[in-house]
């Protein structure tokens, strides 16, 4: 996948994670939607931040060195590092090992790049 292609995946990601998320949550169905669509957009995320890395020359191939090569980049700031590795670690628990009370709601929606 190409650098544009792998950002504009990412960008159609969080703009439907926004708009899931700015919805009223009803039940464990509405729940479950959100936190894959977190999922989902935390996934195109790192891979966006590979495409870029790879461009630069850096070698990714977990979603932790993509962070750290974001980092490096300066894609993400780093005052938000603690918030991007909790999002890594909520994503790893949610897909992982399915326990949907993770504290993701709070960091999902404001990932991106601002």
């Amino acid at each position: 996948m190409s650098e544009p292609r792998a950002i504009e995946n990412f960008g159609k990601a969080l703009a439907k994670l926004r708009e899931f998320a700015a919805m009223p949550v009803v039940n464990d169905r509405d729940r479950a939607g959100i936190i894959q669509a977190f999922e989902f957009t935390f996934e195109q995320c790192w891979k966006a931040f590979r495409q870029i890395a790879a461009a630069q020359g850096i070698a990714v191939v977990s979603p932790r060195q993509s962070l750290e090569a974001a980092l490096q980049l300066k894609l993400i700031d780093p005052a938000e590092e603690t918030t991007w590795l909790e999002m890594l670690h909520d994503r790893n628990m949610t897909s992982h090992l399915y326990q949907m009370d993770v504290h993701w709601e709070d960091r999902a929606v404001g990932m991106g790049f601002e």
